[in-house]
């Protein structure tokens, strides 16, 4: 096992005790093992409307999966930069519903990222600060649901894990019981859907092959469908505060992407003017 995939291991198996509710300072192996093979049943009764579920599984149903998007990125040779990262150090400093969500889902594509590149401590440390928000969401024992033993048996396998990933992204179920839990996670979608395309916009940004640029352009076009997708549904929510101050802010960018008929009407100009904006809404949205 190389250095990165052992560091990997130990954040998994932390990941897993902590979902667990392994700082009770006994020996919890075996409730490990019991509480993977059968997941407690939600009884929560549902209260969400036919109509938001819809748009929330519309919306996940129809984006790109996550891992697929960062292994693509990767493709554009660009080397692995931490310093563009959300700094893991300032989740401890969210502590509304909103900034945990949102910075939960961007927390979730800073660890694929980091994955996608191989790098194992990177890794640890951004499932340490998942699994925070996590639990400080009330979302700790989902998330054990999801992961199970799975992520334990599969360490070896980097497709395995960003199925895993993919899993954790795109499953919905535990979510859609209220319209508080599906404003919940319709939040962390859009921390996840918007830092991936910071972290596209930042590396397209630094291309100087005209092929590449081609294909960020691309990339970027075809966001506007998913970013219309994800300002339907926050618009059931646009009674509160933080999600309505969000819509605003994503209308100017899906404006700008949605202007243009092909992706290849899309200057180097053009590009920057709108990756800026993606750029300066992620950052303000991490500070």
């Amino acid at each position: 096992m190389t250095i990165s995939k052992t560091i990997m291991a130990l954040g998994l198996n932390a990941l897993l005790l902590a979902s667990c509710g392994g700082d009770n300072g006994h020996d919890n192996t075996n409730e490990l093992a019991d509480s993977t093979v059968v997941a407690a049943k939600d009884t929560t009764a549902y209260t969400v409307s036919d109509t938001t579920k819809f748009k929330f599984d519309f919306a996940i149903a129809n984006i790109p999966s996550p891992a697929n998007t960062l292994q693509d990125l990767a493709q554009w040779g660009i080397a692995y930069d931490p310093s563009i990262l959300n700094d893991s150090k300032k989740s401890a400093h969210y502590t509304t519903e909103f900034q945990r969500s949102i910075n939960l889902g961007v927390y979730n594509i800073d660890m694929a990222y980091a994955m996608v590149n191989d790098k194992g401590a990177d890794v640890l440390q951004y499932m340490k600060n998942i699994m925070m928000l996590s639990d400080a969401l009330g979302l700790k024992g989902a998330m054990n649901a999801m992961v199970g033993k799975r992520a334990q048996e599969n360490i070896n396998n980097k497709d395995s894990l960003f199925g895993i990933l993919d899993e954790i992204f795109v499953k919905s179920d535990i979510y859609l019981r209220t319209n508080e839990r599906v404003y919940t996670a319709g939040i962390i979608f859009a921390g996840s859907w918007l830092e991936s395309l910071y972290i596209a916009s930042k590396l397209g940004g630094q291309l100087s092959d005209a092929n590449l640029k081609v294909v960020a352009n691309r990339h970027l076009w075809e966001q506007r469908m998913h970013l219309g997708n994800l300002i339907n549904l926050l618009g059931d929510y646009k009674d509160k505060k933080e999600c309505a101050a969000l819509i605003a802010d994503l209308k100017p960018i899906d404006d700008a992407v949605s202007k243009f008929s092909k992706p290849t009407d899309m200057s180097d100009a053009d590009f920057k003017e709108i990756t800026a904006k993606i750029i300066d809404l992620r950052n303000k949205l991490t500070k």
